[in-house]
C-alpha cells in the first residue's frame, strides 16, 4: 500500500506573505510606514495535513476466460477510482492553500483595522472602510473554499459507493465456473488493492468533512466579526472617547468587583452608564492592547493625577462561565497595567457587568 501520510507545509510556506506590504497599502497610510500588525497563528484555520495518494493498480494478463474479462474489466474500474482520488487529493491541496493564505491576508487587514479602532480613528474613516471591504472579498473567499472542499467531500462519497460496488463484484466472482488458479489469483490481488482504496477513500471523506466544518464555522466568525468591526468604524473606535479628557462625561457605575486578592465581591448591577476610556476587545488570541492602554493612561494621568478608574469586565448577556471568566481575567491583567502606568491600585476598582451590546468577552476602562 502506497498510501502515504505526510505533514504539509502549506502554513510555513503561507506565513511568508506577512512579510509582503506593497508602498500603497491602507496599513501604511492610515497607520505610517512603521506600522506593524500582529496575531497568533492559533487565529488561522485548523485543517487536515494528509496528502492522500492513491495505490497503483497491478497489471494482469488476459487468460482468455470469462472470469479473466471480468478481472480486466474490474482493474479498469479500480484505476479510475485511483485518478478520482488523484484529482480530489490535488483539489484539495489547491483548496488549503488557498484557505491559509485568505486567511493571513484577512488576518492582516483586521489586525491592522483593530490596532487604529484601539487608540480611534475619525467616525466613518474611508480608508477603514476600504480595508472593511478588503476583508468582507475575503469572506467571499472563504465561502468559495468551503464550497469547494464541499464539492470534493461529495466526490469521494460517490467514489467509496463505486469501491463498495466493485468490492462486492470482485468477490462474487470466484463463484463463477470456468477460472484457472490464474484468475483466482489476479481476482484476490484485485480484491486487496480494492480494499486498500476504499481506506484511501474513507480517510479522505473524513478528513475533508473536517476540513468543511471547520471552515463554514471559521467563516461565519469572519463574518459576525465583520458586523462589529463595520458598527466600530462608523464611530471611529471601540468605544473609546476621542474628546478631550476634561469633557468627558460624567456617569454612575456600579457592578460586582472581582475576586482579587484583597478585594471580596460585591452583588451584580448592570446600570453602568457613560462612555469608556480604553475598550480592549478579546475575540481572538493574544489581543495586543497594552501599549495603546499604557499610552491612554498616561495621557489621563498627565491632565489630572487625582483620575480614578473602573475596569469593568463585560461578558454578553447569555455567555458561558468561559466568557465570563476570560473577561475578569482579562481585567485583572488590565488593573496590573494600569498600576504599571503610575496609578495607585486604591483608584481602581474592578468590577463585571454583562451587555446586550457586547458580542466577545471585552474589558472597558472608565475614568472619573
Amino acid at each position: 500500500m502506497k498510501h502515504v501520510i505526510r505533514n504539509l507545509s502549506i502554513l510555513a510556506c503561507s506565513l511568508s506573505l506577512l512579510s509582503a506590504c506593497s508602498s500603497d497599502s491602507p496599513f501604511r497610510s492610515l497607520f505610517g510606514k512603521d506600522a506593524s500588525v500582529d496575531y497568533s497563528k492559533n487565529d488561522l484555520p485548523s485543517l487536515g495535513s494528509t496528502n492522500f495518494e492513491p495505490i497503483e493498480v497491478s497489471k494482469v494478463g488476459n487468460t482468455g476466460t470469462l472470469v479473466g474479462q471480468k478481472v480486466l474489466a474490474y482493474r479498469s474500474e479500480l484505476t479510475e477510482l485511483e485518478d478520482s482520488i488523484k484529482q480530489n487529493n490535488a483539489d484539495l491541496q489547491k483548496v488549503r492553500s488557498s484557505v491559509i493564505d485568505n486567511a493571513i491576508d484577512y488576518h492582516n487587514t483586521t489586525a491592522a483595522m483593530e490596532a487604529k479602532l484601539q487608540v480611534g480613528t475619525t467616525p466613518g474613516n474611508p480608508i477603514m472602510y476600504q480595508m472593511l471591504q478588503k476583508t468582507q472579498n475575503n469572506v467571499v473567499v472563504m465561502d468559495e473554499n468551503a464550497n469547494a472542499l464541499n464539492k470534493i467531500y461529495n466526490q469521494a462519497v460517490s467514489d467509496m459507493s463505486v469501491v463498495k460496488n466493485l468490492q462486492d463484484s470482485i468477490r462474487a466472482t470466484y463463484g463463477v465456473s470456468g477460472a484457472i488458479d490464474e484468475d483466482h489469483a489476479q481476482l484476490r490481488t484485485l480484491e486487496n488493492e480494492t480494499s486498500q482504496t476504499a481506506i484511501v477513500i474513507n480517510s479522505l471523506i473524513s478528513e475533508v468533512g473536517s476540513d468543511y466544518s471547520r471552515q463554514i464555522e471559521y467563516t461565519n466568525t469572519a463574518r459576525n466579526y465583520l458586523s462589529s468591526l463595520d458598527r466600530a468604524i462608523k464611530v471611529g473606535s471601540y468605544g473609546v472617547s476621542n474628546t478631550p479628557l476634561a469633557t468627558a462625561p460624567s456617569y454612575n457605575l456600579s457592578g460586582a468587583q472581582i475576586n482579587v486578592p484583597n478585594r471580596k465581591p460585591h452583588s451584580v448591577r448592570n446600570n453602568v452608564n457613560g462612555k469608556p476610556l480604553f475598550v480592549a476587545k478579546f475575540n481572538k488570541n493574544n489581543v495586543n492592547y497594552k501599549d495603546s492602554l499604557q499610552r491612554t493612561i498616561r495621557a489621563a494621568q498627565s491632565k489630572n493625577g487625582g483620575f480614578r478608574y473602573d475596569v469593568v469586565a463585560v461578558s454578553p448577556v447569555n455567555a458561558g462561565a468561559n466568557i465570563r471568566n476570560l473577561a475578569q481575567d482579562q481585567a485583572a491583567a488590565i488593573f496590573e497595567e494600569i498600576t504599571k502606568a503610575g496609578v495607585s491600585p486604591d483608584k481602581i476598582n474592578l468590577l463585571s457587568k454583562t451587555s446586550e451590546q457586547a458580542t466577545s468577552a471585552e474589558v472597558q476602562v472608565f475614568v472619573k
